[in-house]
C-alpha cells in the first residue's frame, strides 16, 4: 500500500504596505462634518467601506431632552467604498 502525503500549505507571505490594515488611519484623515464619526473596514486588499455617521435631529422623538445610547441617536450620513494604496507622499485614499 502506498500512503499519498499531501504537500505543506503555502507559508503566508510577509506583510506588506500593500497588504497592511490601514482602516484606522483612513477613518483619521477622511474629510468630515462636525459632529461626524467615522468608522473604515477593511473588505479585501486595499478596498475599505467607510461610513459617515452623524447625530440624528431629535425632534421625532417623544421626549427630545432625552439623550438615549449612540446607537440609536446615530445614523449613516454617507457610505462610500474606497482603495487606499500607500506610495512615496503617503496614504493614497480614491473613492471606488
Amino acid at each position: 500500500m502506498v500512503e499519498q502525503l499531501e504537500p505543506p500549505p503555502p507559508a503566508k507571505p510577509p506583510a506588506t504596505a500593500e497588504s497592511a490594515d490601514v482602516s484606522a488611519e483612513i477613518a483619521g484623515l477622511v474629510e468630515r462634518e462636525p459632529f461626524d464619526r467615522v468608522t473604515c473596514r477593511r473588505i479585501h486588499g486595499s478596498y475599505y467601506r467607510c461610513n459617515w455617521w452623524a447625530p440624528a435631529s431629535p425632534n421625532g422623538y417623544d421626549n427630545p431632552a432625552m439623550g438615549g445610547l449612540t446607537v440609536t441617536t446615530h445614523r449613516v450620513r454617507k457610505s462610500a467604498f474606497v482603495r487606499a494604496t500607500r506610495g512615496k507622499t503617503g496614504l493614497t485614499i480614491r473613492v471606488v
